[in-house]
């Protein structure tokens, strides 16, 4: 026999009274429950005098978007396989749901079930991974641009033409000004990212500081362990330094992704592109638009043009560029930065290896910073906006390859912006 509840023993008493002639309006006042509380359970006790008085499920008992069976045993196999792997994509921690989505879409699974599905499967069967008792709201070390080119933000955003050719946009904003480069490429190697960088640095100015998320066109794709890829290297070359946003936070990287949806309104949406050409030939009229006549609310009626022109920015000149060689780049000595938040396990992941950084760190962003002049890495915390950056600790970084130091014409004074990340 079940556990019987207090409501079940009330709605016994209640039927029993009625049962014995009481009146319902005297059995709901002594009982304190309403009259349709008691033709409920009367009803219930007419249809089936052995009813157990229990509250029935309100699901329904046949749901048309229940997912089949055969599919989530599909969802949890290759959850399952994922970690199995231990290749270095799961070591870079692409054993979640969007990774089990991507899986589903290759095998041709249908339905394939959303994002949102995938992870209530994958805490069903006890395969997702929390954070443990770390805070939720953690801490995260923004940072902060004190005038334009200091920070750059640049991401790929994707969209396809009419009849599916697949058109890899290529945006760039300025923190400070809010300025921006835009390109667009039917690839988005790591050649093309470096394209786009150097052009948007032939217009902009050289920042002090690029930031990008984990795309493989940035960071030199997930599969060797401590490739420094050819953004970077260009990045380390021209005197800037890089930072690599936390893996699946977009928010992280809020500036390039409120302009995203700008340019989707204001450019994308409004426009029946034949070919990538057609694109390319309207952009300018967009970025006129936008430089002189559109006025974010950050710049307080101001626009990005009027707010970038202040301080004449340090451009990368044709002589520059013709310092820079073509082929694979060399590795200068500069640093890189990679903000991770910290796993169940203590463990952050960056350049497709695992690095301890503790259990007491469990849940909270921390800052890698990579110095390959000096082959270290270097781990950080930040308490708060105004606190000052925390050691943790500091690991050797070995390279296999000469470090080359940095050419003279792309040197700067580095004390101007060093107060925002130490190292």
């Amino acid at each position: 026999m079940g556990i019987v509840s207090s409501e079940q023993v009330l709605r016994r008493e209640a039927i029993r009274r009625r049962l014995q002639g009481e009146r319902r309006v005297e059995i709901c006042r002594d009982l304190e429950r309403s009259l349709p509380w008691f033709d409920k359970w009367w009803a219930a006790y007419r249809h089936n005098p052995q009813t157990d008085f229990t509250d029935q499920s309100r699901a329904p008992r046949n749901s048309p978007h229940r997912l089949p069976a055969q599919v989530e045993q599909v969802v949890v196999a290759v959850r399952q396989a994922l970690e199995a792997a231990a290749t270095p994509q799961t070591r870079y921690g692409l054993i979640g749901h969007r990774a089990v989505q991507g899986q589903l879409q290759e095998l041709g699974v249908q339905p394939v079930p959303s994002l949102a599905t995938i992870q209530r499967l994958l805490a069903r069967h006890g395969l997702t991974h929390p954070l443990g008792a770390a805070r939720e709201a953690a801490p995260y070390p923004w940072l902060v641009a004190g005038e334009p080119n200091a920070i750059h933000a640049t991401d790929i955003i994707t969209r396809h033409l009419q009849g599916g050719q697949e058109i890899q946009h290529f945006h760039t904003i300025d923190h400070y000004s809010h300025a921006v480069a835009l390109s667009q490429h039917l690839d988005k190697t790591s050649a093309t990212a470096c394209a786009h960088l150097r052009q948007t640095w032939a217009v902009l100015g050289l920042p002090w500081l690029v930031q990008v998320d984990n795309e493989s066109a940035f960071c030199g794709g997930h599969t060797h362990a401590r490739v420094l890829g050819q953004v970077m290297r260009l990045c380390l070359f021209c005197g800037i330094e890089v930072l690599f946003t936390p893996i699946y936070d977009p928010k992280r990287n809020h500036q390039i992704e409120t302009f995203h949806s700008l340019w989707l309104q204001a450019f994308w949406s409004r426009h029946r592109f034949a070919n990538l050409a057609h694109v390319q030939a309207e952009v300018p009229l967009f970025l006129h638009w936008y430089h002189h006549h559109y006025r974010p609310p950050a710049l307080h009626g101001r626009t990005p043009a009027q707010v970038h022109q202040h301080g004449p920015p340090r451009l990368l000149t044709p002589a520059l560029q013709r310092l820079i060689p073509g082929g694979r780049l060399p590795l200068t000595a500069g640093y890189c930065h990679v903000m991770r938040r910290v796993d169940g396990a203590g463990n952050i992941a960056l350049l497709n290896e695992t690095w301890p950084v503790g259990k007491k760190w469990v849940g909270e962003y921390v800052r890698a910073t990579i110095n390959t002049g000096a082959q270290t890495l270097t781990i950080w915390y930040k308490a708060e906006g105004t606190a000052d950056w925390r050691w943790i600790k500091t690991r050797r970084f070995r390279l296999t390859e000469t470090i080359h130091d940095l050419l003279p014409a792309f040197r700067r004074n580095h004390l101007r912006y060093r107060e925002h990340l130490p190292a």
